[in-house]
């Protein structure tokens, strides 16, 4: 079995481009199935579903 060295890790800016692109759609996919789920249309409701499901705001900003 061959090992991979560090040299075979390195991304291209495309590749790493990619991987965040999906990484992204990933995670808005599965925050749409937990809002799916949501009984109700309120923004409330609907973000109690998202953080119980572990989804959080690095920086929230809220504007009332």
């Amino acid at each position: 079995m061959t090992q991979l060295s560090d040299n075979s890790l390195v991304e291209t800016p495309e590749e790493k481009e990619a991987f965040e692109r999906i990484s992204r759609e990933q995670q808005i996919d599965a925050m749409a199935a937990v809002i799916r789920t949501c009984p109700t249309n309120s923004s409330t409701g609907i973000a109690t579903l998202l953080h119980e499901a572990g989804c959080s705001m690095k920086n929230p900003i809220v504007r009332k």
